[in-house]
């Protein structure tokens, strides 16, 4: 499988990647978006409560790891960077995605 970085590349330069090339690049870039939103979140709960820019609440350093980040996940396939542990071949995986989603369903009906 190529690299997440290869085949994004490829997407943009109008080639078809197989399909498990974009299951799996699908996969990487949501958890890609998940750590971005995680974040934002940090640095607006920060600057909401008028704390010092510390590690986690400095822009600077987050922005130190996204860019780490992303170089990791495009240097790698998308199945290598996502992991056994969060690979919907995963039958664990999948049996805890379950769990999550009934349980964010309950609490979006209440």
């Amino acid at each position: 499988m190529r690299t997440l970085g290869e085949i994004v590349d490829a997407v943009r330069d109008g080639e078809r990647p197989d399909y498990e090339e974009l299951r799996y690049a699908v996969c990487a870039l949501e958890a890609l978006l998940t750590f971005d939103r995680i974040a934002f979140g940090r640095l607006a709960e920060a600057e909401m409560e008028q704390r010092k820019p510390l590690l986690t609440r400095s822009a600077k350093w987050q922005f130190g790891e996204w860019l780490s980040r992303v170089q990791r996940a495009r240097a790698k396939s998308p199945k290598e960077w996502v992991g056994w542990n969060n690979d919907p071949e995963n039958p664990d995986f999948l049996a805890r995605r379950r769990q999550t989603v009934a349980f964010m369903n309950r609490l979006s009906t209440r």
